[in-house]
This record gives C-alpha cells, structure tokens and sequence, in this order.
C-alpha cells in the first residue's frame, strides 16, 4: 500500500514551521528506482515510461524525466494490473553542427 499526503507551506523570514503530517492510503501504484553505472549514481540519465501495447498495438507513452544527482527517478500514479516498459538512455557528450539554410 502506498501512502500519500501533499502540502504548501511558504514560512516567513526567521520563522520556524512545525507540523503533523497525517498519510492517507493512496492504492495507486507507483515506480521508484535509482540508475547506476556499476556502482555509480547516474546523473541526467532519461528515463521514459510507456504503457504495453501488447502485440497489436504501439505503446503509448506515458511520461519522461532526467535522474537527480543521486541517479534517482520517480514515476506514479500508475494503472493498477497494467504492463510498462522503462526506457533508460544516457549519451556520452557529444557535439553537433547544425547548418541552416538561408530560406
């Protein structure tokens, strides 16, 4: 079970905040994980989502974003019961020209 509570809070200078944080259970699934190299966090490694489509159809995709420092990525809500495939890319630094025309 997942569990799951949400809040803003906007202090004022020299203040300092206190509070309970009461979860509620959230049944929706979620995806959590951490790239490495070896035993290396992976920084700015994409990471996408896309739902199965199964043999008769494309998937679709679902969302996209880059690790934090600590190779982390996080994805959810999710359909419960539902097939994904996570996509990891990261490219060595490379450059590129691009030449435009004059039209």
């Amino acid at each position: 079970m997942n569990l799951f509570q949400s809040f803003y809070v906007k202090p004022a200078a020299n203040e300092l905040v206190e509070t309970t944080v009461h979860i509620q259970p959230d049944p929706r699934p979620a995806l959590l994980g951490t790239v490495l190299s070896g035993k290396k966090p992976v920084q700015d490694a994409l990471v996408a989502i896309y739902l199965s489509g199964g043999q008769d159809a494309p998937d679709q995709p679902v969302g996209s974003l880059y690790t934090d420092e600590l190779g982390h990525f996080a994805f959810g809500p999710l359909e419960p019961q539902k097939l994904y495939q996570v996509r990891v890319f990261k490219a060595g630094p490379s450059a590129r020209n691009l030449e435009l025309g004059d039209g």
